[in-house]
């Protein structure tokens, strides 16, 4: 008798025997590990969440911030497994009722079961939120800076000069072109986007990263990148036509991006530089 016949009969030993289930045996149960809060997922009620959010921030926001992230003293809820395993005030309406301190000095056993309800609604809309990447966008006041300080800056230690001519350049009249102080903002830190990759028809654009290869051997070929990483380089000419040369032993590389110093500039600029400058390119009607 084989091996594998061997196996198979005692397989069939095992499950007679009532070892492995069979499928008249009813499934196993799908609950949740000790610990484990429950499988369902809440839903947000977005009315309650609203009114919840009137309640945080009358009694909440002080310690825990404006998107329940926490503060440097005090650890974010939306990390809590106590909020984590609530499902509309299971598990914080108990912990509440205990006594917990609120802006107000009225300890939290003030609080109603609904005030509870909807602070629930709120909490696992923040958490929504964050697996989503981000809070939703509110868009505030960006220009608050200096503009005589940002273009003391943009003519000075920002060296923006070298490259525009603010007042009769491709900056004239930027914020008319824009839709608004956070756009102007944007395009500052992040003038067009993304540097463009790949070269359409007509050549490249302004922005787009360009670069050069001098091979051992041969004449050198230029192009716009396309990618390159630490085996291949990937480019495209004029036409669309696309190139992937290998990367070997002497093959000279020189990438050319027209928006380097923008990105060699974020890692010196400080917020109060950031709203000067916007502040700056505001004047420019």
């Amino acid at each position: 008798m084989n091996y594998h016949l061997k196996l198979s009969i005692g397989v069939l030993a095992i499950a007679a025997a009532g070892v492995l289930p069979s499928a008249a045996q009813e499934p196993r149960p799908t609950m949740p590990r000790a610990g484990v809060g429950p499988g369902d997922r809440p839903v947000v009620d977005p009315a309650a969440a609203d009114r919840g959010r009137h309640v945080w921030a009358s009694e909440c926001i002080t310690c825990h911030g404006a998107q329940a992230r926490g503060t440097d003293t005090v650890p974010s809820l939306l990390r809590s497994m106590v909020v984590l395993r609530d499902r509309y005030g299971s598990e914080l309406g108990p912990f509440l009722k205990k006594g917990h301190p609120m802006q107000n000095g009225s300890p939290s056993t003030s609080l109603t079961d609904a005030q509870i309800a909807d602070l629930t609604h709120f909490l696992r809309q923040r958490i929504e939120d964050t697996l989503r990447g981000a809070a939703p966008f509110t868009e505030h006041n960006v220009a608050s800076g200096n503009a005589e300080a940002g273009a003391a800056f943009f003519k000075g230690d920002g060296k923006c000069a070298t490259c525009h001519n603010s007042t009769t350049n491709d900056l004239a009249g930027i914020s008319s072109r824009l839709s608004g102080p956070v756009d102007v903002q944007q395009h500052l830190l992040f003038p067009g986007g993304r540097a463009r990759r790949g070269s359409p028809a007509g050549g490249p654009s302004p922005t787009t990263v360009t670069v050069t290869l001098t091979p051992p051997s041969g004449a050198p070929m230029s192009g716009a990148l396309v990618e390159m990483d630490d085996q291949f380089v990937t480019l495209g000419d004029a036409s669309g036509a696309i190139q992937v040369v290998r990367r070997v032993p002497g093959l000279r590389v020189v990438k050319n991006d027209p928006l380097q110093a923008h990105h060699d500039l974020l890692d010196r600029l400080t917020d109060t530089n950031i709203h000067d400058l916007a502040a700056y390119l505001e004047t420019m009607k």
